[in-house]
């Protein structure tokens, strides 16, 4: 069966500001969440590591991957940790377009601009925190919200439990606002929606939209997939370590009339996914006035009003519209990035490649897209036909052992 591509990750933990959430082990319980969502990329913690109250969970934490960042206090009582975290959340951002999903840890107020920002960036954003006036300010802007009081209060009762119970039980002295009919209509409704298997992790996160206290565990299951496993309507598969589930139906066969095998069909076919390039003339011009372009330009927006004015003046006939597609195109090959200008200023600046080079890059995007898009889209890829789309001077040879035909 064919998955989706699994999200890209970054945790982000001000460990200060949680410190009983990580004395209960709430690092290794959302690790373990967010495996079944995608692949974590980057796991920081912050905070003055040499404190005591931190320095004996360091190395539970540096088990569970994450790099430790220490953050200095010069004042005493001032918590720098936060400030540092979201300067590097931010960087982030900006360098690391295929991060798809942010998950931010902390208890502090002063982050809300944070969560509210990386949701404009339109990345997916999952906060972790207790029930306060941060989570009230923020569960708006997150795509998730995961209350660290519920595992300290559910380890905390643990503790005096059995330490091999003999099945699953509901929770005590708990009523779900969803009966296990309603979930179970809500899910498969879901599916069907779906042309693709949808991540496990995602379909909770879709149910806790309709009712923000749902518990699979209210209805007796261990786990998530446990509950997902008990529907004979739904099949669940696995793909590396993250969870997908779908109708338990046969999938229809593709006619081989539908399969695309001409320069035209792929070209139709990137542009509905905004992975092909605009007019090639016209992208090298905003590339060569981008690489150029060394006004200190603190973040893309700006970025981008600057490089249109620039263009502007050398073709009126390149739009707004044109330069954003074309920034957004240089993001995804990995072009831009932030350095420090004069000042100590972050500048977003795009690197310089010969004009051969950028080229030959953009081709082979889109041939690796075509290959991406080829695992769920019927495609017989032939050399010949990509050729006609592409713009450096790349052989029908090259682009046969890309493809491996």
């Amino acid at each position: 069966m064919t998955h989706p591509k699994a999200n890209r990750i970054a945790v982000f933990v001000d460990a200060e500001n949680v410190t009983n959430w990580i004395k209960h082990d709430g690092v290794r319980l959302l690790m373990e969440e967010l495996n079944q969502l995608g692949q974590i990329i980057i796991r920081r913690a912050y905070g003055v590591w040499s404190k005591p109250n931190l320095a004996m969970h360091q190395a539970a934490i540096n088990q569970a991957g994450f790099e430790l960042i220490h953050c200095y206090h010069p004042v005493t009582g001032k918590n720098t940790a936060d400030i540092q975290m979201t300067v590097d959340v931010i960087e982030c951002a900006w360098q690391l377009p295929n991060i798809s999903c942010f998950v931010l840890v902390t208890g502090d107020s002063d982050f809300t601009p944070v969560f509210r920002r990386l949701r404009e960036m339109d990345k997916d954003v999952i906060g972790v925190g207790q029930h306060s006036t941060l989570s009230e300010c923020v569960k708006t802007s997150c795509t998730r919200f995961i209350y660290t009081d519920d595992v300290i209060h559910t380890l905390t009762k643990n503790d005096v439990l059995p330490q091999v119970p003999l099945a699953p039980q509901p929770l005590p002295n708990s009523q779900a606002t969803l009966t296990l009919a309603k979930a179970d209509e809500l899910v498969i409704a879901h599916l069907k929606a779906s042309p693709t298997p949808i991540n496990a992790s995602q379909i909770k996160t879709f149910l806790k939209q309709h009712a923000a206290d749902f518990d699979e565990k209210h209805y007796g299951f261990k786990t998530f997939t446990d509950y997902l496993n008990a529907n004979d309507a739904i099949e669940v598969s696995k793909s590396g370590t993250v969870n997908f589930a779908s109708l338990a139906k046969p999938s229809q066969p593709t006619k081989k009339t539908d399969v695309v095998a001409s320069a035209e069909g792929y070209k139709a076919l990137l542009k509905k996914h905004n992975a092909l390039p605009d007019h090639a003339d016209r992208l090298k011009t905003i590339y060569k006035h981008a690489v150029a372009l060394k006004d200190v330009c603190p973040d893309p927006a700006q970025f981008r009003t600057t490089l249109f004015g620039l263009c502007h003046k050398t073709d009126s006939n390149i739009s707004k519209t044109t330069v954003n597609k074309a920034f957004a195109y240089f993001m995804v090959m990995g072009l831009v990035h932030t350095e420090k200008a004069k000042g100590g200023l972050d500048a977003v600046r795009v690197k310089k490649m010969t004009l051969k080079d950028f080229l030959l890059k953009s081709d082979k995007l889109v041939i690796a897209k075509l290959l991406e898009l080829g695992k769920t889209q019927a495609l017989d890829l032939k050399a010949k036909e990509i050729k006609k789309l592409t713009l450096s001077t790349i052989s029908k040879d090259s682009i046969k052992k890309l493809i491996g035909e």
